[in-house]
């Protein structure tokens, strides 16, 4: 879990060097109070939505993290792969808060997928910002690698993507929901369409919808 939110973080500092999708305006971009505003608005909408998901899930009693057990049926299987050991996976509580994961590992020769998922529904005040700016859009790229939104067909779900330009080697982060995050990893292949047909094959809709 310590790998997936030291990848999610460093997400969080891409965003906050690019282009919004929506206003086209990061803080770096900014020239005016015009723009401040717009883009504090967009921040704050997105937060607002999350909210709301936050206080449905309430109003119906949901308010504590999955068990891992039952994460783990989420588990994808990976056509080509087999699965290297049995599923991980953990239910912590404290910190104001609790939240679950569960993780597999895949293998085709030397190529190797790591398939890992956190529900924070009691912990989503950790959370909340990082939603928000995941709901807004953003892209990077360099000559070490690409960074770039997935539209992966879903409500609820927004995707993000690194691709390494100078390695085999890849990334989709998702959330979903306001509540879920799942990073697929991948080393031994920088193919954006294999990722993307690996996350099709999950119940991403199953989850959006708790």
């Amino acid at each position: 879990m310590k790998k997936l939110l030291l990848h999610v973080l460093v997400l969080m500092i891409a965003f906050t060097a690019c282009n919004s999708k929506k206003e086209k305006k990061s803080p770096e971009k900014i020239e005016s109070l015009s723009d401040l505003k717009d883009y504090t608005e967009n921040v704050k909408d997105k937060m607002d939505e999350s909210q709301k998901k936050i206080e449905e899930r309430k109003k119906r009693g949901d308010t504590i993290a999955m068990n891992y057990k039952d994460l783990q049926a989420y588990l994808p299987d990976i056509p080509g792969y087999e699965k290297d050991g049995g599923p991980g996976g953990e239910s912590m509580n404290g910190f104001g808060g609790s939240w679950s994961t569960a993780s597999q590992k895949y293998k085709n020769g030397d190529k190797n997928i790591k398939v890992e998922i956190v529900d924070y529904n009691a912990a989503y005040q950790t959370f909340a910002g990082l939603t928000a700016l995941y709901g807004m859009g953003f892209s990077r790229e360099d000559d070490n690698e690409k960074i770039a939104a997935v539209d992966l067909g879903v409500e609820g779900v927004q995707g993000y993507e690194t691709i390494s330009k100078k390695e085999p080697n890849s990334k989709l982060t998702i959330v979903i929901a306001g509540r879920f995050i799942t990073n697929i990893e991948c080393n031994g292949s920088n193919d954006s369409e294999f990722l993307k047909s690996i996350a099709k094959g999950m119940k991403l809709s199953d989850l959006a919808s708790k």
